[in-house]
């Protein structure tokens, strides 16, 4: 078995049943305060219950002190993950001494400093251990506790919706609200709070089944026990591992899908398993239990993350428990080349590049828990159609991002170096504006279908002719957050008779342009077409042609995307404007004379190195109807389109 624990971590109302029993402790039975769960005094402030913590209607603010020097050499040795002990006040009030150290993964600690260990993020993630220095402290009957940096989420709400959809749907997830956090009287600023798992977790969720064994990060494919052992988080003195080992040998002994899905019934509650899956696709989780990241060194060394797997006492019965979510409700990323989990491949030994460190992942259908559980989508469909006419329903999802914006605001305006609150603001209403896309996207890859049928070829013509209005659900386009947008397919036996570029039918970004909070030329659509095996070399190649047209004059700006830009996230691309109209244009685009926008200040990208790593293809229709100041008139708005046909590289 591959230990998914050594390998590089990368970058998205209903029930209450849970396979065990009772998700939370019955109402007037929890504990008294400074009595842990099983009646034992403990030191610590507040009640056992968490739910209090988690659940309080103001921001907690965690007061941390420790000697300067001290503070001085935890952050220069923040990647060694070692705690430092603290002082702990929370509400006037001294708790104890406290274990303090950062936390993180390759995207979210390593990374967070440059080559002379000069940190390069705005704050890491901390993690906080009430009784590292006494065994029996806690606090609010939590031995440790997650202060998430969010760096990943601009809206800071990720973690908290998405924790909230699984525990919904009746799966033991971690708690999660926000808390502000302070060493030495210096703000840090605004943290996602999240619940530790662990033994204290699991008693809590399964509160008459709660000393089972818990695992980080195993995956049920070996039959050795002892390739378990290293991913115990829980009874390190008596686990055995067997029943992990019989479970994972009764599903890969299984000879076809029908027989992975009755051994998968014996050891999981598959009803339970499809609520875990429905919410897992719903917010577009792409760095979850799905994502079976491969060594290049070795393509059959496999293995995935994010997730932890839990046993009953009597190693009957397998739960999964979600994990690090902040990099979820996104309708689009590069994850999506990967053949969705209900879909076996022809070839199992294929690998899928993603992302812009050259990760290989293999297909989740090729594996026999994910193949087994597609074997039978019954109550899967039954779960994701009642989570997205439920909880995750575009009204429920805005109300709880109104509810949970207007708890945090006060602190996001006074966040230590963070963004404005016009970029949360246009984060927020971003994040609300996705969650239609996200339903199209769920709908889509329960049917089997990928972005991948509509990557753009380097050999052959693009003409749009096999692609159909369900394969457009997973092409969305983005905008700023007040325009509106929509894909659509131009010409073929459609009512509307329109015509289309060329051949049968071409495709459409249509667009209504609104002003974004007053912000000059705040207004812009993308519609990104990525090219097949990306990222693509085109250095061998002269340059594009293609055909166009716009409802009415305009500027139309096409980009040449790649993971190399220094400043990409300001539109600053190598690339080309042309002037179109309503009259078909063909047009060819040397890629010699792509540039840099006029309006952009210098970067020290190269075109022959971007040329080598391109990853699509992206157009920009230019609004129309702005005065000097970069808006459109109070109450007007920018309709219009782009069509593009006949695509191809020469």
């Amino acid at each position: 078995m591959n230990n998914a624990r050594s390998r590089p971590r990368r970058l998205g109302l209903l029930l209450t049943l849970t396979l065990f029993g009772c998700g939370s402790a019955t109402p007037g039975t929890n504990p008294a305060p400074g009595a842990d769960a099983g009646g034992a005094a403990s030191i610590g402030y507040g009640p056992n219950d968490a739910a209090e913590l988690f659940g309080a209607q103001s921001l907690p603010t965690f007061e941390l002190s420790l000697p300067p020097e001290r503070w001085q050499y935890l952050q220069a040795h923040a990647t060694d993950e070692e705690y430092e002990p603290a002082e702990l006040r929370f509400r006037g009030e001294i708790v104890g001494q406290v274990g303090l150290r950062f936390k993180g993964s390759i995207g979210t600690l390593t990374n967070c400093f440059d080559a002379d260990g000069k940190p390069t993020c705005r704050k890491l993630s901390m993690k906080l251990k009430f009784n590292e220095y006494a065994d029996d402290q806690r606090f609010y009957g939590l031995k440790r506790l997650n202060l998430h940096a969010m760096m990943h989420d601009a809206s800071l709400l990720h973690e908290k919706l998405a924790y909230d959809l699984y525990r919904e749907l009746g799966v033991a997830a971690p708690r999660s609200s926000w808390a502000i956090a302070q060493v030495n009287g210096v703000s840090l600023g605004l943290f996602s709070m999240v619940e530790e798992i662990d033994g204290r977790f699991t008693k809590d969720r399964w509160q008459d089944a709660g000393d089972g064994d818990l695992y980080k990060e195993a995956w049920p494919i070996s039959a050795q026990p002892e390739d378990y052992a290293t991913a115990l988080e829980t009874n390190e003195e008596t686990a055995t591992h067997e029943a992990f080992a019989a479970f994972a040998a009764d599903l890969q002994a299984a000879p076809d899908a029908a027989s992975r899905h009755e051994a998968l019934g014996r050891w999981m509650d598959l009803d339970l398993l499809a609520r875990y899956m429905a919410v897992d696709d719903a917010i577009a989780n792409i760095d979850g239990a799905t994502a079976i990241y491969c060594s290049p060194a070795d393509p059959a060394a496999c293995g995935n993350h994010n997730y932890f797997f839990y046993s009953s006492e009597d190693g009957a019965h397998f739960q999964l428990v979600p994990w690090d979510l902040d990099a979820t409700m996104w309708p689009q990323t590069s994850y999506d080349n990967v053949p969705p989990w209900q879909v076996t491949p022809a070839s199992c030994d294929m690998r899928y590049r993603v992302g812009f460190d050259g990760a290989n992942l293999a297909a989740p259908g090729c594996d026999a828990l994910f193949s087994g559980l597609a074997a039978d989508l019954t109550e899967y469909d039954l779960a994701l159609q009642s989570l997205l006419e439920g909880a995750f329903s575009p009204q429920a999802v805005e109300e709880a991002i109104d509810h949970h914006a207007a708890l945090i605001a006060d602190a996001v305006a006074v966040e230590p170096n963070g963004q404005s609150m016009e970029r949360w603001q246009s984060e927020l209403a971003m994040l609300k504006h996705n969650i239609p896309l996200l339903h199209a996207r769920a709908r889509a890859r329960r049917d089997g279908l990928t972005p991948a049928a509509l990557d753009l070829s380097i050999s052959r013509l693009n003409d749009f002719e096999a692609l159909d209005d369900t394969l457009l659900t997973l092409l969305p386009s983005f905008s700023n957050a007040a325009t509106t947008t929509s894909v659509s397919l131009v010409g073929g036996a459609r009512a509307d008779g329109q015509p289309a570029l060329e051949g049968l039918q071409s495709l459409r970004l249509s667009f209504e342009y609104h002003n974004q909070d007053q912000t000059p030329y705040g207004q812009w659509s993308n519609l990104a077409l990525a090219f097949e095996g990306r990222p693509t070399d085109l250095s061998s190649l002269s340059g594009v042609r293609l055909t166009l047209r716009t409802d009415s004059p305009r500027v139309v700006r096409v980009d040449l995307d790649s993971a190399l830009y220094e400043a990409s996230v300001e539109g600053i691309k190598f690339g080309w404007e042309i002037a179109t109209t309503s009259a078909p244009l063909t047009i060819e685009l040397p890629f010699a004379d792509a540039s840099l926008p006029a309006w952009a200040h210098p970067t020290g990208d190269q075109l022959p190195a971007i040329r080598q790593r391109v990853e699509a293809l992206a157009f920009h229709a230019m609004c129309n109807g702005r005065d000097s100041a970069g808006l459109l008139a109070e109450g007007t708005s920018d309709t219009g389109f782009l069509e593009l046909d006949a695509l191809e590289l020469f």
